[in-house]
């Protein structure tokens, strides 16, 4: 599993994420790091479990598992009120806009402001 694996679901008005790459996994409320947890050596071939509280009054307890697949995939399962709910991947970045390429006229531009620049320092 090279890539890091994002899961994201929003339960009782909050939001949980699950960061997981070969050596880590990172569990998020909100957007504030609740639980963590290294996996030795940098492989996860085993079932991976992270407990947490949802903030409230009174704060609710919830558990998220991760169970590797075939393929270097990963499963992510949240456990909330004796309830399982998968957590869907999502995705890091915006896949379907890709960034677009540089163009090479600001290089130009550049260069050519140089060489103006350098050309008349020279010639005094």
């Amino acid at each position: 599993m090279s890539r890091t694996h994002r899961f994201h679901l929003d339960v009782h008005g909050h939001s949980v994420t699950v960061q997981a790459t070969a050596s880590e996994t990172e569990l998020l409320v909100d957007g504030k790091v609740v639980g963590y947890q290294r996996t030795q050596a940098g492989h996860r071939k085993s079932t991976s479990t992270l407990a947490a509280q949802l903030p409230g009054d009174p704060p609710q307890s919830f558990g998220v598992t991760l169970r590797p697949g075939d393929a270097g995939a990963l499963t992510c399962v949240l456990e909330v009120d004796g309830r399982s709910l998968p957590m869907p991947e999502s995705p890091l970045g915006r896949a379907e806009h890709p960034r677009p390429a540089a163009s090479a006229r600001p290089v130009r531009r550049i260069r050519r402001l140089l060489r103006r620049s350098l050309g008349r320092r020279i010639r005094l």
